[in-house]
């Protein structure tokens, strides 16, 4: 089975809420190493092309999204969610450094930790 690492972005498979169906989307893995190899879910957060402001609290843009595999100018949504390996169809690339650690400030921020 593919490892995933913290920073991979992902094209995965999001199921409907509320409704039939799923949809193919880019994400990027959030969760630890250890959390990846321990079980059959990643924690992510989903990726648009739909840059068009205004952005609600926890979304940022990405400024190297070439590098992270994407086709188009993207941005990280402020939606964590967790999803099965078995719906990832492939890796696309990794974040850069700079733009995970602009991830992981978006998130802390969103669900109320402050780094002092």
């Amino acid at each position: 089975m593919t490892s995933f690492n913290r920073g991979d972005v992902i094209l995965v498979d999001i199921v409907f809420s509320g409704a039939i169906g799923s949809k193919r989307r880019p994400a990027v893995v959030i969760s630890t190493e250890s959390f990846n190899k321990s079980g059959s879910k990643l924690i992510v957060v989903g990726i648009t092309s739909n840059i068009s402001v205004p952005f609600r609290p926890g979304d940022m843009l990405l400024a190297d999204w070439s590098l992270a595999g994407l086709l188009k100018p993207s941005a990280v949504r402020g939606i964590i969610a967790t999803v099965d390996k078995l719906d990832i169809t492939h890796k696309l690339g990794k974040l850069s450094s700079k733009d995970m650690s602009s991830v992981e400030r978006s998130i802390a921020t969103i669900i109320g930790i402050h780094n002092s």
